[in-house]
């Protein structure tokens, strides 16, 4: 008898130290908000939060209709970004989390100025990350959370989610993550790229219909906790040769006596350039060297030697940076980051000629601007001179 009450409270033990999973919640319970957007309009903050249909995370084996969209954005607003996400949790259905989110969006105007309390709200909820990828645009933020993907893919592979693998192989706008942008944010000379979205797209078809798909097409300046500007279009080439980390790979069309056609085109692998900086007067000059290797893509037989198609390619860069400068130094945009230069290599001159300044820019000219193109190979055969 002792041995059966003995084998009793072993058993009631274990089930008293086994806590057990009955608070335990099964995935379709939960809505897993994948982006943010946030805006600021009519004084008050209005916070979209972006949900995706589980079943559309792998890829669709038949036919699906935009019709009947996998995408679900809500809406809230409020006086405080805390309150217009709380107003999202009134129509939820079920417990809302936050810690798979992979994109943030800002408006224009959440950008102007309102930076600081965002990030404070969002980073203080203790379930978002720092790793989520951050943009801006100057679009609906409803229209680019709700895209298209290609070939019934999944949502969850565009370039909205996965910005890395298009900027591989074609670097136009450099993606940055959350805490890229924070590393500097409070910085007070830093200036961050951050990429600016479209889904305006005139270039993929469906029948004759085109599906609205993510694309970058510019980025916005930030400094000192506010945005300068948007830089967009050819406006932002030289940036892509001054002020990017990495450039995996992106084509330079040479143009010879002002023609439409490219009389040659390079592909660009990551350019290093060197900045130093000169008081001259009332301002600062700053010169650039630039370093840059290529390979050929399509050349018209124009070129005698290797050296020809690389002084021309040198020509079109430096062309190209002086050419940005002054368009974006017109608009008070420092998107060479040159304030910054200052700060972290000529601090006296910062604080004389920058820190008290609302447009220092102005004060700012290019010296000399020296590139130095190396080609590689054309195709697959090196050249030698």
């Amino acid at each position: 008898m002792s041995k059966w009450i003995y084998l009793l409270c072993l058993l009631m033990s274990c089930l008293i130290i086994l806590s057990g999973c009955w608070d335990s919640k099964e995935v379709q319970s939960i809505n897993f908000i994948t982006g943010i957007g946030i805006d600021y309009e009519d004084n008050k903050y209005v916070a979209y939060a972006q949900l995706i249909d589980f079943s559309s995370i792998a890829k669709q084996e038949g036919p699906t209709s935009r019709e009947e969209s996998d995408i679900w954005v809500g809406r809230g607003e409020g006086t405080t970004l805390s309150m217009a996400i709380n107003d999202l949790y009134q129509t939820s259905q079920q417990q809302t989390l936050w810690t798979h989110v992979k994109a943030i969006v800002l408006s224009k105007n959440a950008m102007s100025g309102r930076l600081e309390e965002i990030f404070n709200t969002l980073l203080h909820s203790g379930q978002l990350r720092y790793t989520p990828w951050i943009f801006g645009t100057e679009q609906s933020i409803p229209e680019v959370l709700s895209p298209s993907a290609l070939l019934n893919q999944s949502t969850q592979t565009i370039e909205l989610f996965e910005p890395v693998k298009l900027y591989k192989q074609h670097s136009a706008f450099e993606p940055i993550r959350l805490h890229e942008l924070l590393d500097g944010f409070r910085e007070p000379a830093s200036v961050i790229l951050l990429p600016s979205i479209t889904n305006k797209n005139q270039t993929w078809f469906n029948g004759d219909k085109a599906p609205p798909l993510i694309r970058t097409d510019g980025f916005f300046v930030i400094s000192n906790g506010r945005s300068q500007g948007k830089v967009a279009g050819k406006d932002a080439d030289g940036t892509r040769f001054v002020n990017y980390n990495h450039v995996y790979q992106y084509p330079l069309y040479v143009y010879k006596n002002g023609s439409k056609t490219p009389d040659l085109t390079l592909r660009l692998h990551n350019p290093q350039t060197k900045i130093s900086s000169r008081k001259v007067g009332n301002g600062v000059t700053f010169d650039l060297t630039t370093s840059v290797k290529s390979v050929i893509v399509e050349d018209n037989g124009s070129h005698n030697s290797p050296r020809t198609m690389e002084k021309a390619a040198e020509e079109q860069i430096e062309s190209e940076i002086r050419t940005t400068f002054q368009k974006n130094k017109s608009r008070n945009i420092d998107s060479y980051g040159l304030a910054e230069h200052l700060y972290r290599h000529d601090l006296a001159v910062w604080k004389e000629l920058v820190q008290q300044r609302a447009d220092p820019i102005k004060q700012f000219n290019l010296g000399k601007v020296e590139v130095h193109v190396k080609i590689l190979n054309a195709s697959t055969y090196k050249y030698t001179e």
